[in-house]
């Protein structure tokens, strides 16, 4: 779910709360029928209430539709065997690709999308590689590393790995530790 949604959904949070609250107060007797009665009969024939309820009807169809969304999450790689399925995300993948180009020497950086198909896995790197290495030899060293990698890690064999290199640069890309 996106910012935007989250702030619509602040904001319908909001205006539910005091419907229900008004709600409440009618049931324990604390605002007289009348009142509500006359609110409601001027509302009638009102295009201004009718918008705001169409504005509401849309908010309810986009949260639903956003949560709906959510709840399906990545793509997975499913195993079948005798005991069950097994599934394993495409974020590990990634990150099991991430690890293994990282320890390639003349790797500087590495930012891994893996994506599955009918036809079988799909990996793209984006790489950043030093200048003193031999740029061809580190993409087929890469290449054959996590190919063999997922392979007896995963057990799907790759359909197509893609490599991109990004820069050429001495400038290592660490992640900062928080201590």
């Amino acid at each position: 779910m996106g910012i935007f949604d989250r702030i619509i959904l602040s904001i319908y949070t909001f205006l539910l709360t005091f419907l229900s609250l008004g709600v409440i107060l009618m049931s324990l007797r604390l605002i007289p029928l009348e009142t509500v009665g006359t609110s409601i009969s001027l509302l009638y024939g009102q295009w201004e209430a009718g918008l705001v309820g169409a504005v509401f009807l849309l908010v309810s169809i986009r949260l639903l539709l956003a949560g709906l969304r959510s709840r399906r999450g990545r793509k997975t790689i499913v195993h079948h065997n005798d005991m069950g399925d097994v599934h394993i995300s495409l974020d590990a993948v990634e990150n099991l690709v991430e690890k293994t180009a990282r320890h390639i020497r003349g790797v500087r950086g590495i930012k891994v999308n893996a994506t599955h198909t009918g036809s079988g896995l799909t990996v793209s790197l984006r790489a950043v590689v030093s200048p003193e290495s031999n740029v061809p030899n580190v993409t087929a060293e890469i290449q054959s590393r996590v190919h063999e990698y997922i392979k007896n890690t995963v057990g799907i064999e790759l359909v197509d790995m893609r490599i991109f290199v990004e820069n050429i640069s001495n400038d290592f890309k660490s992640k900062h530790r928080v201590e």
